[in-house]
């Protein structure tokens, strides 16, 4: 006898599936950073080494479970151009939410150093905010929130605003990423600012994806946010 699933459990599972994905993916990115020590020594030395590799991981085997569950059907998970784009609305908060970000870290200089790491500007350009923009991005709106778009009708208004649970879930997971920073000895406080910002960009980004049907604007977002949080600390410094 088949038992219907409440439609509570039904929501429930898709979003802990969702999350588990996306676990999955960062323990395999840890996974093969810790085993990094077998690259060539002359690799090992590049700054943008660890990062490269970690989002090269991270973008495979997102993909990988990308072509899974949707069986090839890349579109519905924002590998399309899109439609509906409105310029303002991707620079301006993406780049707002930078601004803030690293206005914030500011008043920790040492510990932003250290998140920033040791790359020139070039490296910084292609590792950070492009390469990383769409490593994360493929990870979080592309497998997380392209998963559980199925659940789009549940979600909250705030300013006017319709929140979604896929762009909920995508948005904290994104955030709670960066708690990740700990590890490095981060203090507590910025890695609090990070994982918050992280958030709402998240959120920004997300929206950006949802309303485009397209993964371009939610990079684009993310972007902008890496590009206010660099030049803001120019004119700072």
């Amino acid at each position: 006898m088949n038992l219907p699933i409440p439609r509570s459990l039904r929501v429930a599972g898709r979003v802990l599936v969702a999350i588990l994905m996306g676990i999955f993916v960062l323990n395999s990115v840890a996974v093969v950073v810790m085993n990094s020590d077998r690259l060539p020594s002359a690799l090992r030395s590049q700054p943008w080494s660890e990062g490269f590799l970690s989002h090269t991981i991270m973008w495979l085997i997102s993909l990988i479970l990308i072509l899974v569950v949707s069986r090839g059907k890349l579109r519905s998970f924002g590998f399309c151009r899109g439609e509906k784009y409105k310029t303002a609305q991707i620079i301006i908060p993406g780049a707002v939410a930078g601004l803030a970000l690293a206005t914030v870290l500011h008043l920790f200089p040492e510990d932003s150093e250290a998140f920033q790491r040791d790359y020139s500007f070039v490296q910084t350009v292609i590792f950070v905010w492009l390469y990383a923009s769409v490593s994360e991005e493929i990870l979080t709106r592309g497998l997380i929130q392209g998963f559980l778009n199925p659940l789009v009708q549940y979600g909250f208004s705030i300013f006017g605003v319709r929140i979604s649970l896929p762009v909920l879930t995508g948005a904290l997971f994104f955030g709670l990423m960066h708690a990740a920073l700990l590890t490095t000895g981060m203090a507590l406080f910025p890695v609090i600012s990070i994982v918050v910002f992280a958030s709402v960009l998240g959120l920004i980004a997300g929206y950006q994806r949802e309303q485009t049907g397209s993964l371009i604007p939610a990079i684009i977002v993310h972007a902008l946010g890496n590009i206010g949080g660099y030049c803001i600390g120019l004119f700072i410094a």
